[in-house]
């Protein structure tokens, strides 16, 4: 049996190795770790700066010109609209999520088992999490003592009945964002395991029980956004990912046989995703479509589109979003009465609207939504196009470009783009796609 992976440690960077820990366990216990991991990026790319030119005129392309004007221009928008310095401080800092992406594709050199030991880390701690979950799911309680989230305890807070629970977030604790973690994180590095591995013995059984369980724990975690991103993730590889489609297409399958069975037999899988939605949108007093525009995800976004109407060119500023809609003119009466609506008068505000492009539009107008876009299509869209015939053949990019799409598609509830956790995440990615783009393997045309 010829095994790829060797645990010969000269071949292995164990620096790197240990900073992509450093970011795993910083996504659980929070942004300090995750601010570390930056900082070694950064670290290692000054001492790279010093060895080799890096920033030499090939590498110094359109994108990161389109980085660095995104960045001063958020700059110059918090310090000339928006009127609280704290926002100004952070605006500076808004480029380390760009150095993420650009550290991870261009800088790091992965050679011989570093990458190995990196995907073998995140596929156990995902495998970990899941089985976590599902433990969490039976007994009410996860291996760490956590309990699961959105209860009613019958017995009082100390007995905890799972059956009235909807959230399990594992040893997440508190962030609810664990099924979100395992339908991004979890089936990249589950399909990277395999691929590194496809030669170890068991490893079709060992890659498709993981599934399972992972597949799992997304349903169980109760976060609807998770299973709408598995979903995306789905079909766009079916459409798109030829070498794997017909895994796919038995995996997709096995995903809605195991959603029908839990929404048939799990009675709160079934009031979490189809009958809570259903009845919540139903109780909103206004007909038709307008009742979806008085739940408080609608009223949201009404918001956001009234502070866009009154500042289009370049928004109410970075990071204003929170402040500007308590304002008395953004103010849920007055706007039922302006679209006839009947929004709950508790409801329009928030630290963001949660949908990207309407915070980007109310808060940094048309131009930060234009240069936003800029930045997204020559980092991201441009190298698969550029690369098309070479990039079909290769399905760790398709699989990660699927997952940048679960950000940034725009019918989909998101985080804040300027929060730690969205953007990190999201360029995170973006730097291990543009990696595997920068390190194919190109064929001579015959």
């Amino acid at each position: 049996m010829n095994i790829k992976f060797n645990t010969n440690l000269p071949n292995v960077n164990i620096f790197y190795v240990l900073i992509f820990n450093i970011y795993l366990v910083g996504l659980v216990y929070g942004p300090s770790l995750v601010n570390l991991f930056i900082l070694s990026l950064f670290i290692i790319l000054i001492k790279k700066i010093k060895q080799n030119d890096i920033f030499s005129s090939k590498n110094f392309n359109l994108t990161i010109k389109l980085q660095i004007l995104f960045c001063i221009y958020l700059i110059l928008n918090s310090l000339l609209i928006g009127d609280d310095i704290n926002l100004f401080y952070k605006s500076l800092f808004f480029f380390r999520f760009f150095l993420i992406a650009f550290v991870i594709s261009q800088v790091l050199n992965f050679k011989f088992n570093t990458l190995n030991y990196i995907i073998l880390c995140f596929f156990i701690f995902s495998l970990f999490l899941g089985i976590d979950i599902i433990y969490q799911y039976l007994t009410g309680y996860d291996f760490f003592g956590f309990k699961p989230g959105i209860c009613k305890y019958p017995g009082g807070a100390v007995e905890v009945d799972p059956k009235n629970c909807e959230r399990f977030s594992g040893f997440f604790g508190k962030e609810l964002i664990a099924g979100n973690f395992l339908a991004t994180y979890g089936l990249l590095f589950l399909y990277l395991f395999f691929s590194k591995f496809n030669k170890l013995k068991y490893i079709k059984f060992i890659c498709f029980t993981s599934l399972i369980i992972i597949v799992l724990a997304i349903i169980l975690s109760g976060e609807r956004n998770s299973v709408l991103a598995l979903l995306i993730i789905f079909v766009f590889n079916i459409f798109f990912n030829v070498k794997v489609r017909k895994k796919l297409t038995f995996i997709a399958s096995l995903f809605l046989i195991i959603f029908a069975f839990l929404f048939s037999n799990v009675e709160n899988v079934k009031y979490r995703y189809f009958e809570w939605p259903i009845n919540y949108v139903d109780s909103m007093r206004s007909d038709g479509m307008k009742k979806f525009l008085d739940t408080s995800w609608g009223s949201h976004y009404i918001t956001a589109y009234e502070i866009f109407d009154n500042n289009k060119t370049f928004g109410s500023g970075f990071k204003s979003f929170r402040t500007e809609c308590l304002k008395n003119k953004y103010s849920v009466k007055k706007l039922n009465k302006k679209y006839n609506l009947n929004m709950d008068l508790n409801s329009g505000c928030s630290s963001h609207p949660h949908n990207l492009y309407l915070e980007l539009l109310s808060e940094l107008g048309l131009v930060g939504l234009t240069l936003f876009l800029l930045v997204l299509y020559f980092t991201v869209f441009h190298p698969f196009f550029k690369n098309y015939r070479l990039i079909k053949n290769q399905s760790e990019i398709i699989i990660l470009l699927s997952i940048i799409l679960t950000y940034i598609f725009p019918f989909k509830p998101s985080g804040s783009f300027s929060s730690s956790v969205f953007s990190t995440n999201l360029w995170f990615f973006i730097g291990f796609y543009l990696y595997f783009i920068k390190n194919l393997k190109y064929k001579k045309k015959i």
